[in-house]
């Protein structure tokens, strides 16, 4: 286990962590918990705190971590959402656990085909990707880098859209090391009724329901397309720099990328073609049904929407 920091030379760590997964509603998830008040919210949402492990590399000194949740005091949690954590698997797992026994470790899961989607346009709207590669193209690149093995390649993060959707190859590693500490929600639950969503949450923390009716359910990172690159690649860079500020503040927060998009959003936008739809169904068809099994001992079940046909759209 590469060693951080002695856990003493620290003031707080976290002792709930949502691991998982990018394009699943994590950013309205940060949100919400952080309005319950025995949740203290990490003061930035991604931390990337533990990213190391899953590269056999060290992570930096615990101080720089328990740094940003200084500001925590009583509450009965402290959390932070780092939607990468979970394709660490068992090196992250174990590295969340050395640092805090006592930790639980959330995942929320989404349609793989839906999460390949989103994952397309928002490494689209970041301009990872050139503007006019279609959704096509990026499958096919991505599975170019299936077959040679390269797909979870660190310097190939945009393209991992469509590998990052077979959870169940990580699966056993979370629930192996955390047990019942571990607890999986389905994006499709979280979108349709945030509100029974958070309580289901809040039961499983042992913490108060009730509070909950009184938050806030804005959703929160939606991806917009852009107009204009350049104009985009500069308001990418202001975001950045003031992250921390605005995460204070989400009604500015709102007001600003609204005001923004009013002038950069670009207009019709592509949609996915039903062949496109038979490739990815095709693709996850086999790590669908080995998560099927990996499930049912849980309790639980696919959403409908995970198996139901689908036709053409977005």
């Amino acid at each position: 286990m590469p060693a951080a920091a002695e856990p003493a030379a620290a003031s707080r760590v976290p002792n709930l962590v949502v691991v998982g997964v990018a394009k699943a509603g994590t950013t309205s998830l940060f949100h919400y918990l952080g309005q319950h008040r025995d949740i203290c919210s990490s003061d930035v949402k991604e931390l990337r705190y533990f990213s190391p492990l899953q590269y056999g590399e060290p992570l930096a000194p615990l101080t720089e971590y328990a740094a940003h949740f200084r500001h925590c005091r009583q509450q009965r949690y402290a959390t932070e959402v780092t939607p990468g954590y979970f394709y660490g698997g068992r090196p992250i797992a174990q590295g969340l656990r050395h640092v805090s026994p006592s930790m639980r470790t959330l995942v929320v899961l989404r349609s793989p085909e839906d999460r390949c989607w989103s994952f397309y346009r928002f490494v689209k709207s970041k301009v990872r990707i050139p503007q006019d590669m279609t959704f096509s193209a990026y499958l096919d690149r991505c599975e170019e880098l299936h077959r040679s093995g390269s797909d979870l390649d660190r310097d190939q993060g945009e393209f991992s859209g469509l590998i990052k959707g077979c959870y169940t190859r990580w699966l056993d590693d979370w629930t192996d090391e955390f047990g019942d500490q571990f607890k999986i929600v389905f994006f499709e639950d979280l979108a349709a009724d945030p509100n029974r969503c958070l309580k289901s949450i809040c039961a499983w923390l042992e913490i108060e329901q009730e509070l909950v009716d009184d938050f806030d359910f804005n959703v929160d990172n939606k991806t917009i397309q852009y107009r204009h690159p350049r104009i985009q690649k500069t308001a990418l860079r202001l975001s950045r720099r003031t992250a921390r500020v605005l995460e204070r503040h989400q009604k500015v927060k709102r007001l600003v990328r609204a005001s923004y998009y009013s002038m950069n959003r670009a207009g019709a936008e592509e949609g996915i073609s039903a062949a496109d739809h038979e490739r990815m169904t095709n693709f996850y068809r086999s790590y669908n049904a080995r998560l099927v099994d990996q499930l049912g001992p849980l309790g639980l079940t696919l959403p409908p929407n995970w198996t139901a046909p689908r036709g053409r759209g977005g």
